[in-house]
């Protein structure tokens, strides 16, 4: 849904994914890859490709990102923890580096990443995703200081559960009217590449929808 709102917006998109499940729309605006983002050759080679059909990349919406959970520290998998680090932080990682050159040449950019309100505000027996999520604020916030004079800005969405066809598989729908619609991401991004957010960079962006805030009540 974020992908369609910005080609609403006349856009053009290379959109990246691990699989697709149905074949890609044709569109002269539209272009689909796969890629393994954990790898960074496989990000530097999804970047070479929009080089390649588009000439350039303006922007950077990194929706990449995994949830898995239900053990204290102590019990959490290996497993786990490399998961949590390879698709919520490492991908992230992968793309910046593979971009950033990029934006340095045309003296102007904008990179937005999704992260999760638990980056700041730790839930129990979240760990491993708290704790990938905390990083990847982190590297925003290193990431905008770097690039701060150079016309780059990079911001972070932290949303709390969002309403996608895997969430609710996984949790039910009793929950659904709380849960925030994923137009409520694509919204401020929009924004962000505008004209009227060039000066926004560093900033964490809780999208809470309807759950409770974060910053006011502990998570059990």
């Amino acid at each position: 849904m974020v992908t369609a709102l910005f080609l609403e917006a006349g856009y053009r998109v290379s959109a990246v994914a691990l699989e697709w499940e149905k074949p890609a729309p044709r569109s002269e605006s539209w272009m689909a890859i796969r890629a393994d983002l954990t790898i960074r050759s496989a990000a530097e080679s999804a970047v070479r490709q929009t080089l390649e059909k588009w000439g350039t990349v303006d922007f950077l919406v990194h929706l990449a990102g995994a949830f898995g959970a239900g053990q204290r520290v102590e019990e959490t998998s290996d497993a786990l923890w490399e998961q949590m680090l390879d698709v919520n932080l490492r991908c992230a990682v992968n793309m910046l580096r593979a971009v950033i050159p990029i934006m340095h040449q045309n003296r102007e950019g904008r990179i937005m990443v999704v992260g999760s309100t638990s980056a700041i505000h730790p839930v129990v027996a979240w760990s491993a995703f708290s704790a990938s999520v905390a990083g990847l604020c982190s590297l925003v916030g290193t990431s905008a200081a770097e690039l701060r004079e150079d016309g780059i800005t990079v911001n972070a969405i932290l949303p709390t559960t969002i309403d996608t066809p895997a969430v609710r598989a996984m949790c039910g729908e009793a929950d659904r009217p709380k849960w925030v619609n994923p137009n409520s991401l694509g919204s401020p991004m929009l924004w962000l590449c505008s004209d009227a957010g060039r000066d926004v960079t560093g900033a964490l962006i809780p999208v809470i929808g309807r759950q409770p805030h974060p910053c006011h009540e502990w998570h059990s």
